[in-house]
């Protein structure tokens, strides 16, 4: 099997085997959907909505490191 043709399986599958490997494999194997779409819509958009939050932190904490250095460099050269 060519290398992009190997199936791919995502670390959040690895969890879900290890909670339920009989589950995991209906969805895997047999094409089986989640009756709860919804619940996992909603945890996949706060997922995205927290990762952007933490993104958002690091910035912060770079701008407030840079502003650290400008205050540092105006009271060295008053």
């Amino acid at each position: 099997m060519a290398r992009d043709q190997r199936p791919v399986i995502r670390a959040s599958e690895l969890g879900e085997y290890d909670f339920c490997a009989r589950a995991w494999w209906q969805r895997r194997a047999l094409g089986w959907t989640s009756r709860h779409r919804e619940r996992l819509e909603r945890g996949e958009r706060a997922h995205a909505a927290h990762g952007r939050a933490v993104a958002g932190s690091g910035r912060l904490v770079l701008l407030g490191l840079l502003l650290l250095l400008a205050g540092l460099a105006l009271a060295v050269l008053a």
